[in-house]
């Protein structure tokens, strides 16, 4: 994943034209956010909420009336001349149909996609001091089934398993259900950590709960998260998040989130869309002093500009 993955990605680009004709697609986008953070210089070139990617995707004819199969890569792209350029986000491949999908290999978690991602509204580095809930985000080594919808309802399932782990049938379970109608979104998901050295980075279970409305051009939402630590401490973090489209380019956010004891945070941003690919924004995000002391967030002030493609 260092020089190789650099040609590789370069000599995609240079057949996309083929790529195309092959029901693929390449995507990505490149962020530029300039962050001052309390007590610390400025910093140029950072990622904002999530870092630049290219990605490819796309869909291949199984031969089978109503089977389709699916294939991802996506990498994060090291913005400065760093040793690593190419960092794996997403590698899978899998089947769907009238039944539902079925995926394998390193792919979002629904704990993630479903639930812990309804108050990740931040574009800029604010995301920081106002969101706690995180638990999972991308897994490596796991098999997932997702329902086709359901009358607005969608069940998943996943498992992961690693013979690099020392457990002896998976290294974590996980089921997740979402609910929508009308403006009205709900999302439950829970994680039994199976591996040991899972249990010690992370915990051994974590349930989460999302629910949001949409009404006119505003959304609210909110998460709670419990994660039972192996110390036999839980550990339950919640967010807030609110967003108004002021007009059709310009959207208004805000967010609180309480990191289960005394670090708090909460955070404003602004995002403007010069277009649909190309995302401006500015924020701010306060830290109080138990949750800058933790080191898990700081106070910054961050602007920055995303172009898609």
């Amino acid at each position: 994943m260092k020089k190789s993955l650099i040609a590789l990605a370069v000599a995609g680009a240079l057949t996309v034209p083929a790529i195309a004709s092959a029901d693929a697609t390449l995507y990505g986008w490149m962020t530029m956010a300039v962050d001052k953070a309390k007590d610390s210089k400025l910093d140029v070139n950072t990622d904002g909420n999530s870092p630049s990617r290219i990605g490819l995707k796309g869909t291949a004819d199984t031969g089978i009336d109503g089977l389709t199969a699916l294939y991802q890569y996506e990498f994060a792209v090291n913005q400065t001349n760093g040793e690593r350029a190419l960092n794996t986000r997403l590698a899978n491949v899998g089947l769907t149909g009238d039944w539902g999908t079925v995926l394998a290999g390193t792919q979002w978690a629904p704990h993630y996609s479903w639930v812990t991602a309804t108050t990740d509204v931040m574009l800029s580095s604010v995301v920081g001091p106002t969101h706690s809930t995180d638990t999972v985000y991308r897994v490596d080594n796991s098999m997932a089934y997702v329902s086709p919808d359901l009358s607005g309802l969608q069940l998943a399932a996943a498992f992961a398993g690693s013979s690099a782990n020392d457990d002896t049938n998976g290294d974590w379970y996980h089921v997740a259900a979402k609910y929508s109608v009308g403006g009205f979104y709900a999302a439950l998901s829970h994680i039994d950590f199976n591996a040991d050295a899972l249990e010690t980075a992370v915990g051994d279970d974590v349930t989460a709960l999302a629910l949001s409305y949409s009404f006119g051009a505003a959304t609210i939402a909110g998460v709670y998260s419990d994660l039972s630590k192996s110390t036999g401490e839980d550990y339950n973090p919640w967010d807030l998040s609110a967003t108004y489209a002021l007009t059709d380019a310009t959207t208004l956010k805000a967010a609180y989130a309480d990191f289960d004891g005394d670090g708090k945070g909460y955070g404003v941003e602004v995002q403007h869309d010069l277009s649909n690919m190309v995302n401006t924004f500015v924020g701010y995000g306060h830290a109080n002093s138990e949750l800058r002391d933790s080191g898990n967030a700081n106070s910054v002030f961050s602007t920055g500009i995303r172009v898609k493609f």
